[in-house]
């Protein structure tokens, strides 16, 4: 039997009771709807969640749980899917003696809820948080059984000392499934997810947020031109009349490709003040080579000083697009690891032609020269990385990396015998 305090409370025809526990018990008293011994059995109408994401759950959620200090989750909202007939709730103001007229018509909903302990709990909203509270109390002992195996598995460890944390629990009676679905289904569909540039703005523990966002403040490199903002830090796409050389969610991939073999992580701890200035620094000389090597920028910026239209450079050149600007960010990555200095690089970067009728393009940036849409997705984004390196230093390329470029400009050719293009000397 467990008692626990709660605010009683009614919303629509659905009583609930608001209340805390710690993380510890409610692991051990609250399942997912999946544990359900009939859930195989379930149609789909009779089931109620969707699949958890383990993956998610494990590189994501858990080591914000172990790590953050700050760490904070929403409510769950639990469902008491069988037993509701013996669960009890009792008001203060039923057992109290002599309680003021002030405070007696409030405490008639504070009171205990009473769990006899033969009922059946479900995490109606909020099972990736409860399996994450269960991982990382429990290490790999919390994973559910059936999970297949992959590397973030094996750097499990528990942490018995979180099972005292206090979690906010709402508690709803299970009166039928279909009521039930209709709740989760609301809950979730009425649930608006901030965006990416948001998560960006507002991330003070991942550090390609932290780094994209010191890009573009005052005095850095990427910060405002005489009030007009170089980079657009709402949307992740750019108008053709936009003034903006690129999008703050560009500003992060880049950041993730220049870092990645740096070990740097987006769920990882913030690493010390030295080693984030340092990658700061790189990523910043990263965006200083090309405003000031390459002359389509060199002409932006000359045209952002005087408050003047880019739409026509925008639409003749791709080196405007955000989706080339995330490919460069693989030929400077490259450029490192070859010891090739970027400022060269980027020097080379104008001897290419980068206008949208140039069919070297063609299925690897963009669709075609008609409607001028560019191709996204990250295999296309380093694809035309790869082609770029070539075309820049192709000569310090590896036979197995040529032998890349050239599948690349044979699968966009659709030709065996197409050829590569020239390297820039």
């Amino acid at each position: 039997m467990k008692t626990i305090g709660c605010i009683r409370a009614k919303l629509g025809s659905t009583p609930y009771y608001m209340a805390k526990m710690p993380a510890g018990e409610l692991i051990d008293c609250v399942g997912i709807a999946k544990e359900l011994p009939d859930w195989d059995g379930m149609t789909v109408d009779e089931k109620m969640q969707r699949e958890v994401d383990i993956r998610r759950i494990i590189e994501e959620i858990v080591p914000y749980i172990i790590n953050d200090p700050d760490r904070f989750i929403g409510s769950l909202i639990v469902d008491i899917y069988s037993g509701m007939e013996d669960v009890h709730f009792e008001s203060i103001s039923s057992v109290a003696q002599n309680i003021p007229n002030a405070y007696a018509l409030s405490m008639k909903d504070m009171g205990f809820i009473t769990l006899p302990g033969n009922e059946r709990l479900i995490a109606l909203d909020g099972q990736h948080r409860l399996l994450s509270l269960k991982i990382a109390i429990r290490g790999a002992m919390g994973v559910p059984a059936g999970t297949k195996p992959f590397p973030a598995l094996d750097k499990l460890v528990p942490h018995p000392e979180l099972s005292t944390e206090e979690v906010s629990v709402i508690f709803v009676e299970h009166t039928d499934t279909k009521k039930i679905r209709k709740i989760f289904n609301k809950i979730n569909k009425y649930a608006k997810q901030t965006s990416r540039s948001d998560n960006i703005i507002t991330s003070d523990d991942d550090p390609f947020a932290v780094i994209a966002r010191k890009l573009i403040s005052p005095d850095e490199v990427l910060a405002p031109v005489d009030g007009i903002e170089v980079v657009n830090s709402k949307n992740n796409t750019l108008s053709s009349h936009s003034k903006n050389l690129t999008t703050l969610s560009t500003l992060y991939t880049v950041c993730e490709t220049l870092l990645k073999d740096r070990g740097f992580k987006k769920n990882m701890l913030l690493p010390n003040e030295a080693t984030l200035s340092e990658a700061y620094n790189y990523v910043s000389d990263f965006w200083r080579a090309l405003l000031e090597n390459v002359d389509v920028y060199k002409e932006y910026m000359r045209l952002t000083k005087r408050n003047m239209t880019i739409q026509l450079l925008r639409e003749n050149n791709l080196l405007l697009k955000p989706v080339t600007q995330m490919a460069l960010a693989h030929v400077a990555a490259m450029a490192k690891a070859k010891n090739v200095d970027w400022d060269s690089v980027t020097q080379k970067l104008n001897s290419i032609d980068w206008s949208f009728d140039n069919a070297l393009w063609f299925n690897i940036l963009v669709i075609g020269s008609a409607n001028k849409r560019m191709i996204t997705g990250k295999d296309s984004v380093r694809y035309a990385g790869m082609v770029i390196s070539y075309m820049v230093m192709g000569n310090l390329m590896t036979s197995d990396e040529i032998a890349d470029v050239e599948n690349i400009i044979r699968n966009a050719r659709n030709n065996e015998d197409a050829e590569l293009p020239n390297i820039i000397l």
